[in-house]
């Protein structure tokens, strides 16, 4: 598949390391953007060896935007896939193609010849396809994840604590730690349940906290 060419929906590879959701081609909701980078690549291979610290520090690189770097192998032996991820540290999602529907729908399609072989896809669209290590690799992920989507989580604001010294006392010791807890408020030398329906008056009436989700 050559560079603006729209990979197809593809699910049926197992999934090594990573989100277990994880589908190829898939659709992407209105007004996002979704990077993946599909890096076909073996055991046996020397220069793929070579590129896994590289794929690595992207995936950490990109981590708070929509991208996700994919490794696939169509070697068959499971247990030696899962062996060997674990061993070379691959912080990246890593499947195994054992029906072959990556390799040949889209890495033959491609015309590539031989592995390391990546293709950066925006949006289920080809922007590059080339050797990972390439210079223009770098250049073409680069581009493609300053348009991707945040996947950061905005935090949620919590609701101020209006009621009284009295109100609070009618909550269980376990409800009113909560409460003090999802503020990140401190309950050293807190002991009686006064203690801590006190210091919520004190500092969840008028301050604004936020929980990260």
């Amino acid at each position: 598949m050559s560079v603006g060419a729209v990979v197809p929906f593809i699910n049926d590879f197992l999934v090594i390391n990573g989100d277990a959701s994880t589908t190829i081609g898939g659709p992407v909701p209105e007004g996002r953007t979704k990077v993946v980078v599909l890096e076909f690549w073996a055991t046996w291979c020397g220069p793929c060896l070579q590129s896994i610290p590289h794929l690595s520090e992207l995936q950490r690189k990109y981590k708070d935007v929509d991208v996700t770097i994919v490794g696939s192998t169509n070697e068959q032996d499971e247990q030696k896939i899962r062996d060997f991820v674990k061993n070379q540290s691959m912080d990246y999602t890593v499947v195994l193609d054992k029906n072959q529907s990556l390799h040949s729908k889209v890495f033959k399609p491609s015309g590539a010849t031989g592995i390391p072989f990546a293709a950066v896809i925006v949006n289920n669209k080809i922007v590059f396809s080339g050797h990972p290590m390439d210079p223009l690799f770098g250049n073409s992920l680069e581009q493609a994840a300053a348009k991707a989507s945040s996947t950061r989580k905005e935090p949620v604001a919590l609701p101020l604590i209006t009621q009284s010294y009295e109100e609070l006392m009618q909550l269980r010791p376990k409800e009113l730690r909560q409460i003090l807890d999802d503020r990140g408020i401190r309950t050293t030398g807190c002991s009686e349940k006064g203690d801590f329906a006190k210091l919520i008056v004190e500092t969840c009436a008028r301050t604004q906290y936020y929980k990260q989700e």
